[in-house]
């Protein structure tokens, strides 16, 4: 496998691995991020034996085609997105819930 620097990100002909930092990213946008590839791998994740702050995130290719570092970069970016949705919903989902709950309130009528 060949290997490209941060994120760690190892590259062979049908698969890759990313190791993704937990401090960085929570689980559940590390699973959001791997949604979004799930039509085109076949996806395995687990804790790092030796780190359990390190989550290892497998792709095999469905298809057979060979993985070009275009894949990983792709993923790492969706990684950022889910992220920041994350940070977003957490900080203002409540803005949200509020306008939600309006909308749906019956309107009194006079």
């Amino acid at each position: 496998m060949t290997k490209i620097q941060f994120p760690v990100v190892e590259l062979d002909n049908n698969k890759f691995q990313v190791t993704v930092d937990l401090t960085l990213y929570s689980k559940d946008v590390i699973t959001a991020a791997i949604y979004n590839f799930s039509h085109l791998f076949y996806i395995h994740q687990q804790t790092d034996k030796s780190n359990p702050n390190l989550v290892l995130v497998i792709f095999e290719s469905k298809d057979g085609n060979t993985i070009t570092v275009d894949i990983p970069k792709q993923f790492c970016n969706k990684l950022i997105d889910q992220q920041l949705r994350y940070n977003i919903n957490t900080q203002f989902g409540y803005i949200r819930d509020i306008i939600v709950e309006e909308a749906f309130n019956p309107v009194n009528s006079k």
